[in-house]
């Protein structure tokens, strides 16, 4: 009768406990992430159609549409940088290298594609996100790099999208292997 409910024991078990090898986090951290995987996942988007229309008031749009959402990624990723040096994470045992060093390179790149991008089209002359509104300028204009910079950007948005593959990955391996469970048990 209590089937879904579980045991007692399994209710009274901390927070800090993971669950079949999924690693607790708050929920500021949490929220981030999810929000953050949506926006990243809308500014490749945006940005393969955009390119894709070349041309015209739909290409126009995306491409305004991909500029706000690179500034608002890049907002997000900078404050959830912040809050992941300030808070302590949970406690999750022992953590493989390999995983820091996802997290931190993603980090890195998901910060350099928007700066890239941002750049370029600062040299470029097209900051204007909609009537009234432009980003500032991080490059100057018109020194001639714009193409490199802008081709740098969708080079990297690609290792980014195979980043973001490899992290939803090894975040199904733990979960599907228990790796974390396993290692921040006591032997």
């Amino acid at each position: 009768m209590n089937s879904f409910a579980g045991t007692s024991e399994q209710l009274a078990a901390p927070l800090e406990t993971p669950i079949q090898g999924v690693a607790p986090y708050r929920m500021p951290a949490k929220v981030m992430h999810w929000i953050s995987a949506v926006l990243v996942i809308g500014m490749v988007a945006s940005g393969v159609i955009a390119k894709q229309l070349a041309e015209g008031p739909v290409a126009d749009t995306m491409f305004s549409l991909h500029k706000l959402v690179g500034a608002v990624t890049l907002g997000l990723i900078v404050v959830r940088l912040f809050y992941r040096l300030l808070c302590a994470l949970p406690n999750r045992g022992a953590t493989p290298h390999r995983r820091r060093f996802l997290h931190w390179t993603l980090y890195a790149v998901v910060i350099l594609v928007p700066l890239l991008g941002w750049a370029g089209i600062s040299d470029f002359g097209a900051r204007e996100i909609f009537p009234g509104f432009s980003l500032p300028a991080i490059w100057p204009e018109g020194w001639g790099y714009d193409e490199l910079l802008l081709e740098y950007h969708a080079y990297f948005a690609f290792v980014l999208l195979a980043l973001v593959a490899l992290h939803i990955g090894v975040a199904v391996h733990d979960y599907m292997t228990d790796e974390y469970a396993d290692a921040s048990q006591p032997k």
